[in-house]
C-alpha cells in the first residue's frame, strides 16, 4: 500500500493527513501490509493524539483569551475617543460664543487673528 492510499485510509475515518502522517512515521511503506498500516494508527490515536488535541484546544483557548482582550481594548479606546470628540465639542460649544464676543470687542481696537477668524467661521 502508498503512503497516499494510507493517509486516504485514515482520512475517511476522520484524521487529518497531517496526524496521520505522524502515525506513520517509521513505517517502509515497501513492505508495510493494511494490518499494520492500521495498527499504527491505534497505536497513534492513544496518548499521544490525545495529547496533542489538548495542547490544540489549549492554544485555541488562549488565541480566543487573545482576540477578547485584544477586542475589550478596541471597544476601550473607542469609547474613549468618543468621549474625547464629546468634551472637544462641547468646549467648543462653551468658549466659541465668549471667543467671538471678546473678538468682535477687540476688532475695534486693532486685533485681527485670520486663526481666530478661520475658528470662528468653522
Amino acid at each position: 500500500m502508498l503512503k497516499k492510499e494510507a493517509i486516504s485510509l485514515a482520512k475517511s475515518h476522520g484524521w487529518t493527513a497531517k496526524d496521520a502522517e505522524r502515525a506513520y512515521a517509521g513505517l517502509d511503506f515497501n513492505k508495510v501490509s493494511q494490518e499494520q498500516i492500521v495498527d499504527a494508527l491505534v497505536r497513534f490515536a492513544g496518548p499521544e493524539l490525545l495529547e496533542r488535541q489538548r495542547l490544540q484546544a489549549a492554544q485555541k483557548a488562549q488565541v480566543t483569551r487573545k482576540k477578547n482582550h485584544i477586542k475589550k481594548i478596541e471597544i476601550e479606546f473607542n469609547e474613549k475617543i468618543e468621549e474625547g470628540e464629546k468634551k472637544i465639542a462641547e468646549m467648543r460649544s462653551t468658549f466659541l460664543p465668549l471667543i467671538d464676543k471678546i473678538y468682535n470687542f477687540a476688532k475695534p481696537f486693532g486685533l485681527e487673528d485670520p486663526w481666530i477668524e478661520a475658528l470662528l467661521a468653522t
